[in-house]
């Protein structure tokens, strides 16, 4: 299993079907109209066999885009007034915001910058070397780093809306961890970005299924989560929840067995690894505390669910066959340790949105250098097998290259994602006979 990314092999969702307001003595004037969506849908295919996921509508400045220029991975802050400012942005997202001296933390706002390079698409990073701001925040005369949770998830209650990195200087290694164990609420929303954070949790994942809108419905929203809380609070290091649109989530219903036609029913559900196990009975607080407690005795029977084989892919609609070479823990020194080719891996997670659209690129990337001996371009997914250890994968997906004679030191590829440009890449860095030449 993979090292901090084999949660995914340890979410664990429980099923609960509702099938109205009234079982539960939800507010009768809850709005349950259009909730929205903003994703095409994937489809069932995660490898690389078949085609694209269906309709992904773009990243947008949020992620950089791709095929583009990615821009900083941080926002430098100029006043006080700034900090806040930037925390609204993003409400629904975490925030890591530094407070340095210019003159003495050089070295701890490089590390800061790395951080923030390695991690732009999973956290927001801001930093500011103000002398008042610093002050304002008791930065003290040098270095400090908050870890803020989603201010839109934080419960008074249950919740410490942020987190200070305790040392006065920064170790990448340290203060990632740090990051990864502070930015998720006792219960938050389960989207195509918080998903690597609980994944990173090695904890099993209850998830609830319904309608979400928060700009239309928030108390909606609010009001499972709110009873999410009541349990969740009795398991905190043990399991980590959250809920989930059903709409932008629909193709996982069928891991559990949930069928939710109707808006107003909701699913709750545990995942570990491919062990799915659903609760049958009306969504409330006693029944969800009633089926965790089962789920943590090891009462309950799971699903059990195959993963999909990344390489042929599903049914395919054009037949289509892919150039990518899957690789596994069986294969990986064979393929890509091979001194004699020029290696490009990429690291994923299938149910990641950003692997999903980089797939059609690196697909067309494989079959321009199919007819080469000397270069393969290889796929594992990150959450079913290990990844070695000089492999350094702080995001999905991760993309890496080992030239030939070469395979102790890989090379981390950040550039573009398009196939021009991951191409272009190659040939600089290729060192095998054959892979430089070709044409662009």
């Amino acid at each position: 299993m993979a090292p901090f990314w084999s949660a995914a092999a340890a979410l664990a969702l429980v099923g609960a079907r509702f099938t109205g307001a009234d079982e539960m003595g939800m507010p009768s004037d809850m709005d349950y109209g259009d909730f929205g969506g903003g994703y095409g849908g994937f489809g069932d295919d995660y490898g690389y066999g078949g085609e694209g996921y269906g309709g992904y509508g773009g990243y947008g400045e949020d992620f950089g885009g791709y095929g583009g220029d990615t821009g900083p991975a941080f926002t430098t802050i100029e006043d006080i007034a700034g900090v806040q400012k930037f925390l609204d942005e993003e409400a629904t997202e975490p925030a890591v915001v530094g407070f340095f001296n210019d003159e003495t933390n050089q070295d701890d706002i490089s590390v800061f910058e790395e951080i923030a390079g390695s991690n732009r698409y999973n956290y927001r990073f801001a930093y500011s070397v103000e002398d008042d701001v610093r002050d304002h925040f008791k930065g003290g005369s040098g270095c400090s780093v908050y870890v803020y949770l989603p201010p839109r998830f934080v419960n008074d209650k249950y919740d410490k809306p942020k987190a200070r990195y305790p040392s006065k200087h920064l170790d990448s290694s340290a203060l990632t961890k740090f990051i990864e164990k502070k930015t998720l609420p006792l219960v938050g929303q389960k989207t195509w970005r918080s998903n690597e954070r609980y994944d990173k949790t090695g904890l099993p994942v209850v998830t609830l299924f319904t309608k979400v809108d928060l700009e239309k419905n928030p108390k909606g929203f609010d009001y499972y989560s709110n009873r999410l809380r009541r349990v969740a609070q009795d398991y905190v290091g043990k399991l980590v929840f959250n809920v989930g649109d059903k709409e932008d989530f629909s193709y996982l219903l069928e891991d559990y067995g949930l069928e939710l036609p109707d808006k107003k029913h909701v699913g709750v559900g545990i995942q570990e690894g491919n062990n799915y196990y659903k609760m049958t009975e009306p969504f409330n607080v006693d029944n969800l505390r009633a089926f965790v407690a089962d789920y943590a005795a090891g009462k309950l029977t799971p699903k059990v669910k195959e993963e999909p084989d990344y390489g042929a892919g599903a049914e395919e609609d054009d037949d289509e066959e892919t150039a990518v070479v899957t690789v596994t823990d069986s294969n990986f020194a064979e393929v890509v340790n091979d001194d004699s080719k020029d290696v490009m891996v990429e690291f994923y997670a299938p149910w990641c949105g950003h692997c999903q659209a980089l797939k059609p690129e690196y697909k067309r990337l494989a079959a321009d250098f199919e007819s080469d001996e000397s270069v393969t371009i290889a796929a594992m997914d990150a959450t079913a097998n290990e990844i070695p250890p000089n492999f350094d994968v702080q995001g999905y997906p991760t993309i890496m290259f080992l030239p030939a004679k070469s395979k102790n030191s890989p090379i981390s590829y950040d550039g573009p994602r398009d196939t021009e440009s991951m191409k272009t890449f190659i040939k600089e860095h290729a060192t095998a006979a054959g892979s430089a030449g070709g044409e662009l």
